[in-house]
């Protein structure tokens, strides 16, 4: 390669990494911003001036980047990228993009959706115990957080060192969900699943949120309050899931368009951060203490 030619390919290489930060930094600061908002959710000494649906907005927000679920995120970030690895490279990105955020968001609505009806069937008080910031936090949830930490940290490791994955159930759950180039099973399906565990892993502080929302609809409004209150906490979830896989198809375009060469580095990048965001799992559910002490108000 010539000097002359080397130049652009230079000067292209550095055009992208910037907008990667540029991408990068405008992720990190909505998940400050949203953690903040969290804090000053559960901070507030009185929240009943708000209006109702205003409330259910901001309650989505809280629930969405609390501590229990946003560290998940990063590792959204790998699960995005490998599922994109598979996607026809003909489809244009903003819809690809869009198809993989919108599956990731149904998923995450569909566990409030979930989580809504058991409220609404064994009470309000059963959101409420699920609670891990309380005196006596929930053992199921610690439990829970526990398994996901595992589960994140076998994956990270194992597709770090390559391994193929060959138990029985892991076997064929991997068979059903992986992308699939046919059309038979997308990667769509693997980010509805990732959208539904990460909102799965939030339940320690997403029930009780949930469940305080519905006690207040309840209170001032009746069941038919209660209801569209609910499907407006479900729809701000899903979509500050969109608006985070936007930025993750930006980013993620930007660097495999002008850097395939850096492929296996991302790659790896990616594992390492599931190894991470499993160990915080499975140590912040051991030394809840911790965790608390740190990431909550």
């Amino acid at each position: 390669m010539s000097v002359q030619s080397s130049q652009p390919f230079r000067a292209g290489r550095r055009a992208a990494w910037l907008q990667y930060s540029a991408l990068l930094t405008a992720f990190l600061l909505i998940v400050a911003g949203g953690y903040l908002g969290f804090r000053a959710f559960a901070t507030a000494p009185d929240l009943s001036v708000l209006n109702l649906y205003a409330l259910a907005v901001v309650a989505g927000v809280a629930s969405f980047f609390s501590p229990c679920a946003f560290p998940l995120l990063p590792g959204y970030l790998s699960a995005y990228y490998l599922a994109g690895q598979t996607e026809n490279d003909d489809q244009p990105a903003v819809s690809r993009g869009l198809g993989l955020g919108l599956a990731a968001a149904l998923g995450v609505m569909s566990f409030t959706l979930i989580l809504g009806v058991i409220i609404a069937i064994l009470g309000t008080g059963i959101g409420e115990s699920l609670s891990i910031s309380s005196a006596e936090p929930s053992q199921f949830v610690r439990v829970f957080r526990g398994l996901v930490g595992v589960v994140l940290l076998t994956l990270g490791i194992g597709q770090l060192a390559g391994w193929n994955l060959k138990p029985g159930f892991v076997d064929a759950f991997t068979y059903r969900t992986r992308p699939r180039r046919d059309g038979g099973r997308g990667p769509a399906r693997s980010m509805y699943l990732y959208g539904l565990g990460y909102n799965a892993a939030g339940i320690g502080c997403t029930g009780p949120i949930l469940a305080g929302l519905m006690v207040f609809a309840l209170s001032s409004g009746g069941f038919v309050s209660a209801l569209t209150a609910f499907g407006v906490f479900a729809l701000t979830m899903g979509t500050l899931m969109l608006v985070i896989s936007g930025l993750v198809a930006a980013s993620r375009q930007t660097l495999i368009t002008r850097l395939k060469a850096a492929t296996p580095k991302i790659k790896t990048g990616a594992s390492v951060l599931l190894i991470l965001v499993g160990l915080f799992n499975i140590y912040t559910s051991y030394n809840l203490e911790l965790f608390q002490r740190v990431l909550f108000p």
